[in-house]
């Protein structure tokens, strides 16, 4: 198994979903993505993006 490299929080911020199931996680505490432009509403996705 590989190590990670990348913070794994972000990750669960970037998807909006608790992957890693604890209870500090800060995706429960916060309701935005990880970033700087983190606080800024995602767009809607299109017809294609919601296809993939």
């Amino acid at each position: 198994m590989t190590k990670r490299s990348e913070a794994k929080y972000k990750i669960d911020r970037r998807l909006g979903q608790n992957i890693w199931g604890r209870p500090k996680s800060p995706v429960n505490r916060r309701e935005y993505g990880p970033g700087q432009h983190g606080q800024r509403r995602k767009g809607k996705l299109s017809d294609f993006g919601v296809q993939l």
